[in-house]
């Protein structure tokens, strides 16, 4: 389909990412790059800036893999409770402009729309319970569901696999390459 124009008539499937896509990325940069470096300075009683040098080099060593997206490795490694500091800036949580409206013409225009995402299962629960977003989707997969990130291709064959995906009649909308 690169070559031409977007045939909505022969898609069959939307695939959807969530954070950047569906949602703003404000809660998500806030969380990571302040909330948690706060908390975190705090439990280990040194300032947040060599709370975010210990934390940066550590996040991007795992950029890519599973662990990244990863509440529960977090938690472990830093022994902090990461889905019980999520809720404290879960009011930053914010559907990103027309998406509503777009997930409703799809309905309309009767495709199966899957939400596809690297997102933990526990930050799933807590976005779809802030934004209700999940009553929009016939499958919500998490890259943990099949133990492998979207970037490998292991991912996509599960996802066919589990879904019955015809590759060739749909389309993937994602905020990254």
């Amino acid at each position: 389909m690169s070559n031409r124009l977007l045939d909505w008539k022969h898609l069959n499937t939307v695939l959807l990412d969530m954070d950047g896509t569906l949602l703003d990325l404000h809660f998500d940069s806030h969380f990571w790059l302040e909330h948690m470096p706060k908390t975190y300075s705090q439990k280990k009683g040194i300032s947040v800036e060599q709370a975010k040098a210990e934390l940066i080099p550590e996040m991007r060593k795992n950029q890519g893999k599973l662990e990244w997206y990863c509440l529960d490795f977090w938690s472990e490694k830093l022994d902090i409770n990461i889905p019980e500091l999520k809720e404290e800036c879960a009011h930053l949580i914010a559907i990103r402009p027309d998406v509503v409206e777009f997930l409703e013409k799809l309905r309309k225009h009767k495709k199966r729309v899957i939400m596809v995402t690297n997102a933990h299962r526990k930050s799933l629960v807590l976005k779809m319970r802030k934004t209700k977003l999940d009553r929009h989707f016939d499958a919500i997969v998490s890259s943990h569901d099949y133990g492998v990130p979207k970037e490998q291709a292991r991912f996509w064959e599960r996802l066919n696999h589990w879904h019955k995906v015809e590759f060739d009649k749909s389309v993937l909308i994602d905020d990254s390459l």
